[in-house]
């Protein structure tokens, strides 16, 4: 498998395959804080990534009530970010980012039944509608639901 380098040697390496990467995630982590100084602290607190490109600041956030407060706060933000040395902000970009750690391994939400009401509209449209293939998915969703013995409708 040829001779094996530590992994520090692969990061302290100015010239090694991974010190870009390095520099780049170093870089990364400064913009984010920078930003996250300059952002309220709730506000701050919510914003998970940050990405400056020819002017265009792309910023994810926690979720989608926080993308809109920032959305809201975009022109100040540019006005603010007019000195920064990473360069002027003409635009802002808003984005909810992909929940991480223990928000992102959870498990799937249970999906509920339909109600027999549900089941039945479904069997009614299936009937009447022209398409055959749109009924038979009808009908499979209709089926695919029912409901478990002894279970409570919804």
């Amino acid at each position: 498998m040829g001779s094996q380098q530590h992994l520090h040697k692969l990061l302290a390496a100015a010239g090694g395959p991974l010190a870009q990467l390095l520099h780049a995630s170093e870089e990364h982590a400064r913009l984010l804080a920078q930003l996250r100084q300059r952002l309220p602290p709730d506000l701050a607190a919510a914003l998970r990534s940050a990405a400056l490109d020819r002017g265009r600041l792309r910023l994810g956030v926690s979720g989608s009530a926080w993308a809109a407060r920032l959305r809201f706060m975009a022109p100040q933000l540019c006005r603010q970010l007019a000195d920064w040395p990473y360069g002027p902000v003409d635009a802002v970009q808003v984005h909810v980012a992909a929940p991480t750690g223990a928000a992102a391994s959870a498990a799937p939400p249970v999906p509920v039944p339909l109600s027999s009401a549900s089941r039945e509209h479904l069997e009614t449209v299936a009937k009447t509608t022209a398409d055959p293939r749109l009924a038979a998915a009808l009908r499979a969703l209709a089926g695919s639901s029912e409901q478990p013995a002894g279970s409570a409708e919804a």
